[in-house]
């Protein structure tokens, strides 16, 4: 089963995140680390590795990857 992973070295951290936004089952979980700065993850258990969230990424810091 496949599911999205989240590159932190890539990803902007923005709140505003389109590939979060994007995501029909909620599986991205965005937790403040300050006032325009966000760690998002992917919870493994919600997402379906559509790879919808991955087409919305402006900066390609997801990744569809095996479990």
């Amino acid at each position: 089963m496949r599911y999205a992973y989240v590159d932190q070295n890539i990803c902007d951290r923005s709140p505003f995140c389109p590939a979060s936004r994007s995501c029909k089952f909620g599986a991205f979980k965005l937790e403040r680390k300050g006032l325009f700065q966000v760690e998002i993850n992917v919870d493994k258990d919600k997402c379906t590795g559509c790879g919808v969230c991955t087409r919305y990424c402006p900066h390609g810091a997801i990744k569809l990857v095996n479990a």
